[in-house]
């Protein structure tokens, strides 16, 4: 649990001190004394790291000469089959005078971030995991260079000068996330998968250490696929759980997370498993089936959700409580082993077989107009002004198909997978990072490792798409895992055992009732109100937003979602007030 900050810059200048100051202070969203504070402090370059102590050592280098190298998260570089410290791991990633290495960097599992500062040759290195999961935020103004794992940093700064991207914002009213290396603001850049940074008095530089372009040998079958990825997912789980014999896991009714706990247990670990579903659903009580079948090894605690706007929030909460109440003997109770990432990278979720039947023709436009459609994805532009209206949807599908196009494949349909693996999953874990000096967890996520995701991109696309390839994977499990109902998706390839037909399902639809008079017009009344708003850039229309107003609290058309666009540009907007004009 780890975050950085830093600024370098590009002439070998000084830093102003208020720059210094301010990434200091806005480092961490906790006031608190937990942690370690490692700071490097010269001329040209500021470097400052928070440290939780999770992982035991704080994977921080000092070299001759006034060099410093630094991590967040694990990379996960094996040596001999064996997962070295994260210091040895450094060592491997940055030799002592030398810049990253590409060649080690491309063999990395794990998901992490790293800064590396060649104070003889004034050069700044950045480098993120093979997904871009672990983020590094930058941006370039007055000549320096300034970095930070978390977006919040860079927002709380006022020594940077802030606008809203109109396609980042357009993409994340749409998406809920910016696509491509775009962030809700312009100049704020997000390094990409694979990517390293390098800065020097010659600019800034980006390349990528490894391409996902390059097909690695399909299994001939499904079955054969099928197996191969089980290896994969064991030794992912195995790298990542060391010498632990007792563990803390998510559980819920569905696949990723029971995946995970049989591994688990088949391995002859202890599980606490956590589960926050409602009361007689499928979640809770498929969970509680299976944990039943694990001959003890699991141990369920069904806890109430509550309302938590960041999942790892709730986690700390009910952890907290439960440590509370009983000792637990988890060897390392800040990890938490999570399903994250199992639904999009192997049931291939938000895909299904007519946008394959586009793409098989060789009508990409077609595919993804199709999964648009499907996933109900459209920017609602009702309300914006004319020249939002008519320029918005256009910059929005050319960015769409860029990212399509990111990575060719003569399979186009995995094209589009591509495309939901680095924009979708890449930003799936956001706000975790975001705020993981406050909940202080670290997650553990096989689903996630390169060399699983790598080993899924390799297969035909037809055999992942309705979890079949995921189903496939399933009976690979252990028998346990397989004996009692799983939850699936609709549509997608059903759970071969008999279900419990009284157990709430999490994907019933439900009535869309009309809200009560008293609640339009509370929604009417928060519409105008953002009237008051000189959001920037301009657009929204007031004229039609107060139209969206009357028609609402009429109740002839249901505008909340506009009202929720309008809050989140309002909340990106006010970041942009706080920097120097």
């Amino acid at each position: 649990m780890t975050l950085f900050a830093g600024a370098f810059h590009l002439h070998s200048a000084q830093l102003p001190p208020s720059l210094r100051t301010s990434l200091r202070r806005h480092l961490r969203s906790q006031d608190d004394s937990t942690g370690q504070i490692n700071v490097q402090d010269v001329a040209s370059f500021f470097l400052v790291k928070w440290d939780s102590g999770a992982f035991q050592e704080p994977a921080w280098r000092h070299a001759q000469g006034g060099s410093v190298t630094a991590l967040a998260g694990d990379p996960l570089l094996l040596v001999n089959a064996t997962r070295p410290s994260r210091a040895r791991q450094l060592d491997r990633l940055v030799p002592n005078g030398s810049a990253p290495n590409d060649a080690e960097l491309a063999k990395c599992r794990g998901s992490f971030a790293l800064v590396h500062h060649d104070a003889q040759r004034q050069q700044l290195h950045l480098a993120t995991d093979a997904l871009g999961l672990r983020s590094i935020y930058y941006v370039v103004q007055d000549g320096c260079l300034i970095f930070s794992t978390a977006l919040r940093l860079l927002e709380a700064m006022p020594e940077i000068r802030k606008k809203l991207s109109v396609l980042g914002m357009a993409e994340l009213s749409v998406f809920t996330f910016p696509l491509a290396e775009r962030t809700p603001f312009e100049g704020i850049t997000v390094l990409r998968e694979c990517q390293t940074l390098t800065a020097n008095r010659a600019g800034i530089t980006l390349h990528n250490y490894d391409d996902w372009s390059k097909l690695q040998t399909s299994p001939n079958t499904l079955e054969e696929a099928s197996r191969q990825l089980h290896e994969n997912f064991r030794e992912a789980i195995s790298i990542r759980l060391g010498h632990d014999q007792r563990t803390y896991s998510f559980l819920s009714g569905g696949m990723d997370s029971r995946a995970i706990v049989a591994t688990l247990v088949d391995m002859g670990r202890e599980v606490e498993a956590l589960n926050f579903s409602p009361q007689d659903s499928q979640d809770q009580r498929y969970a509680q089936l299976f944990s039943s079948e694990t001959g003890g090894r699991c141990h369920l605690h069904c806890l109430a959700g509550g309302v938590f706007p960041n999942f790892s929030f709730l986690a700390r909460a009910a952890k907290t409580e439960l440590e509370q109440r009983q000792s637990t003997g988890v060897d390392r109770p800040a990890f938490i082993w999570s399903g994250d990432g199992g639904s999009v990278g192997l049931g291939h979720v938000y895909m299904d077989t007519q946008m394959l039947a586009h793409a098989q023709g060789g009508d990409l436009q077609a595919a993804v107009t199709h999964f648009l459609d499907l996933n109900h994805m459209a920017l609602s532009s009702q309300v914006f002004t004319r020249t939002a209206r008519q320029q918005l949807p256009q910059m929005l599908w050319e960015s769409v198909m860029c990212e399509v196009n990111r990575y060719r494949r003569d399979d186009l349909g995995r094209q589009l997978y591509l495309f939901l693996l680095f924009n979708d999953q890449r930003r799936h874990l956001f706000k975790h990072f975001e705020s993981i000096d406050q909940h202080g967890l670290e997650l553990l996520t096989p689903f996630f490792d390169t060399a699983f995701l790598k080993s899924v991109a390799s297969t035909p696309v037809q055999w992942g798409v309705l979890h079949r390839l995921y189903a496939e994977f399933f009976e690979h499990l252990p028998e346990f895992a397989r004996k009692t109902p799983w939850q699936t998706y609709p549509g997608h390839v059903p759970c071969p055992v008999a279900g419990d037909p009284g157990a709430s399902y999490q994907w019933t639809p439900t009535e869309n009732k009309n809200e009560a008079f008293s609640a339009r017009r509370k929604t009417s009344m928060a519409l105008l109100r953002s009237l008051a708003h000189d959001l920037q850039p301009p657009v929204f229309s007031q004229a039609r937003v107060g139209v969206a107003a009357l028609l609402h609290a009429l109740g002839l058309r249901d505008c909340r979602h506009i009202l929720w666009r309008l809050e989140l540009y309002q909340q990106f907007d006010t970041h942009t007030r706080n920097g120097k004009t």
